[in-house]
């Protein structure tokens, strides 16, 4: 009997001993814990926590206005990307900072809100927020607050302030039409006629951009903002010289310089080197700024037979890369072709040589 009561006492001695320790291991760990300040209750810790981390950095003034349900959507570049296939719908982004604060990204939204239902009430344009990065780096947004509009995935710079909703309403208004021109190989001296304009024509203001390069492409939601600004006082087209290389190699552009804007003006062309390449720098070089540069002659265009070379050189190439065995083909039928033609070339010329007599 002594022996188990002695036992039973033991047991509960080593019990206490080890609740203590774990004791002191908790009241250690509270004490020494750098985060663990007088806070709520346990049970809402958690609910807490998981708020602050979804606010923290806090990306506008009062992130409470953003998460509301009457707030535009909140999405990413899935949910943009997924937007802009459906091609019968443009898309209205506001672009605000989710790394740092900022105050006047929440008044900013504030004004677009106010016309939210204005501008999806028309039926083709849809309204969204985010805070991407990577998708404001696409389209050459630098600052926030932003807001891009897309037309038909082609995009526009909002260049103006937010301190009026109907300002913002009759922008998005007058930028539905895409104002910039697309140039290419084929009909850049048709449609500019930049060797030898007609008398009064207006002038030409082009963009040499390279769609591959990242940071290049993302000037064309400036470039598009410039179109309009100039929109009936100068013509604005860009060319893709990742597609166009003849172009490019006839005024002579720079891969390692992009983009690359030339301003054509009276059988002249003016290109812009100011490092600041914002609309109000670019418009009003179009306009006046380009007199203070030096002009330089029109290089002169290929002629229809070298257009044809190049047409028929483009196809050779496409063949190449998609049938070897018929490329092999296509070019030795070219070759037989080129043969022959020289041939009967040379056998008319001679026969319409006159022989010479020989004097007696």
């Amino acid at each position: 009997m002594d022996i188990k009561f002695i036992s039973v006492v033991v047991c509960l001695l080593l019990l206490f001993n080890d609740a203590h320790v774990e004791a002191k291991k908790k009241s250690h760990y509270k004490t020494t814990a750098a985060e663990d300040l007088p806070a709520p209750p346990e049970p809402s810790k958690p609910a807490a926590s998981k708020k602050k981390a979804k606010t923290v950095p806090e990306p506008i003034a009062t992130k409470a206005h953003v998460d509301t349900e009457f707030s535009i959507e909140d999405v990413d570049e899935d949910k943009i990307d997924e937007i802009l296939k459906d091609a019968t719908k443009n898309l209205v982004v506001f672009f605000y900072d989710g790394r740092v604060k900022c105050p006047g990204c929440g008044e900013a939204l504030s004004e677009v809100e106010e016309i939210d239902d204005d501008i999806e009430a028309t039926g083709y344009i849809e309204v969204v927020k985010t805070d991407d990065r990577r998708v404001a780096r696409e389209v050459g947004v630098t600052t926030f607050p932003a807001l891009v509009y897309f037309r038909r995935k082609n995009p526009i710079l909002y260049d103006g302030d937010f301190k009026d909703s109907e300002v913002v309403w009759r922008w998005i208004r007058a930028h539905d039409e895409i104002a910039t021109w697309d140039l290419s190989d084929f009909d850049f001296e048709q449609k500019t006629d930049s060797f030898s304009p007609d008398e009064g024509s207006l002038d030409w203001f082009v963009m040499f951009y390279d769609s591959e390069e990242l940071d290049c492409n993302a000037f064309i939601p400036v470039w598009e903002t410039v179109a309009h600004k100039l929109r009936g006082l100068v013509n604005v087209g860009k060319v893709d010289v990742s597609v166009s290389d003849d172009v490019a190699e006839r005024f002579r552009i720079d891969d390692n310089q992009c983009p690359v804007f030339l301003l054509f003006h009276r059988g002249k062309m003016y290109r812009y080197t100011d490092p600041a390449k914002d609309v109000r720098g670019l418009a009003n070089f179009a306009l006046q700024k380009f007199k203070d540069s030096r002009g330089h002659r029109v290089p002169e265009p290929p002629t229809a037979l070298e257009n044809f070379y190049e047409h028929v050189k483009e196809k050779v190439l496409d063949v190449v890369e998609d049938n070897h065995t018929l490329s092999i083909v296509c070019i030795a039928a070219m070759i037989g072709v080129i043969t022959v033609a020289l041939i009967f070339k040379a056998y008319k010329i001679k026969s319409e040589t006159p022989v010479e007599k020989k004097v007696s």
